[in-house]
């Protein structure tokens, strides 16, 4: 008799623990993705809107840097504003996009004052509806190795800077950086895709080199990160451009996002505690600005035995996921289940429930 109480008390904690869910970690990028395409490109050009609309053609997602007292600005509003309904970033070029040759560091002090600094955030936050501006690009790669300069951007709010090395020797054109950069307030980039221009001696519009440098950084699992002036592509089917863009996108494998949510989320998702609340219960927090970091962070479980789960975010269901979705948002929320592993997208400061 006693024996068959011991057997049914080992039966029942093995079932008690086949319906357990265990918080395994926090991914790398979201979803869980094999790699990252993130795209920027500058100025305040004409062709800034049939660029937008040759992305969305193929749902790669992008950060338009704009001078906001520069060129056709006042037409292209209305387009950027739905840009950003679709998922794209309206990041700072400045507002008059001086440059200097060389770039000193009186020169730079007098160019980055808050007309410029501020001044063109605020414009973008008044013209768009998106809620933040994360980002900053270095008009002609200028200023970008000041620390002064770091600090005025990051003292306004801008969490990373993309800059543009070396035009006039040719550096510009592969960067190569296939991460995240070190130094988020003067990051580089991988390639350039675009035609000679500005004041460089070449530009990189070879589609099979273009496709090799991004099949290797997606080989290693990493960021690729390709810049473009919209002045300087070829548009159409049978061009460099739409090309390459046809090679990396629509990847269910891959995370398509703009250049200053992607720097975002490595700081929110650093910044992420789960902590068990209850039985299959997981209290998600992070004492950042949700209004700066408003994106999701990917979390794995492991849920047991259990052929399926359902999920609950403060009480709400969230939806499912097929594993061959794109992932081409930064601040939604859903889940998706292989067999007991579970990844669940959700921004934080919510509590989960696993049933």
């Amino acid at each position: 008799m006693r024996v068959r109480r011991v057997v049914a008390a080992l039966i029942g904690t093995a079932v008690a623990l086949a319906g357990q869910v265990r918080f395994i970690g926090k991914t790398t990028y979201l979803n869980n993705v094999r790699a990252v395409v993130t795209h920027t490109f500058d100025d305040s050009s004409p062709a800034v809107a049939p660029t937008l609309d040759l992305l969305d053609k193929y749902g790669v997602k992008a950060t338009a840097f704009v001078s906001t007292e520069r060129g056709p600005i006042r037409e292209l509003w209305p387009r950027l504003n739905r840009a950003v309904a679709d998922g794209h970033e309206v990041g700072s070029h400045s507002r008059r996009h001086q440059c200097q040759w060389p770039d000193t560091e009186d020169a730079c002090h007098r160019f980055y004052d808050d007309a410029e600094v501020k001044g063109s955030r605020d414009d973008i936050l008044a013209n768009t509806s998106q809620a933040y501006v994360w980002s900053w690009a270095y008009p002609c790669g200028n200023c970008a190795q000041y620390e002064f300069v770091w600090r005025r951007l990051a003292g306004h709010g801008y969490l990373a800077a993309r800059t543009y090395p070396g035009e006039t020797e040719d550096r510009h054109n592969v960067p190569d950086l296939q991460a995240w950069a070190d130094n988020p307030m003067a990051a580089a980039y991988t390639q350039v895709v675009q035609k000679q221009g500005g004041i460089a001696k070449s530009g990189r519009t070879s589609v099979p080199e273009l496709n090799a440098k991004f099949d290797e950084v997606y080989g290693k699992g990493g960021i690729y990160h390709f810049v473009s002036h919209p002045a300087w592509l070829d548009l159409g089917p049978d061009a460099f451009y739409e090309r390459h863009l046809a090679h990396i996108a629509r990847r269910a494998d891959i995370w398509y996002v703009p250049f200053g949510p992607l720097y975002a989320y490595r700081t929110l998702r650093d910044s992420v505690e789960v902590q068990p609340a209850g039985r299959n219960r997981f209290r998600v927090s992070s004492p950042l600005d949700a209004k700066v970091y408003d994106g999701a962070v990917t979390l794995e479980f492991q849920a047991g035995s259990r052929r399926a789960v359902a999920v609950k975010a403060d009480g709400r269901d969230l939806p499912t996921r097929p594993p061959d979705a794109l992932t081409d948002r930064w601040n939604t929320a859903y889940f998706r289940q292989v067999g007991p592993r579970v990844w669940v997208t959700v921004r934080p400061n919510v509590l989960l429930q696993f049933r």
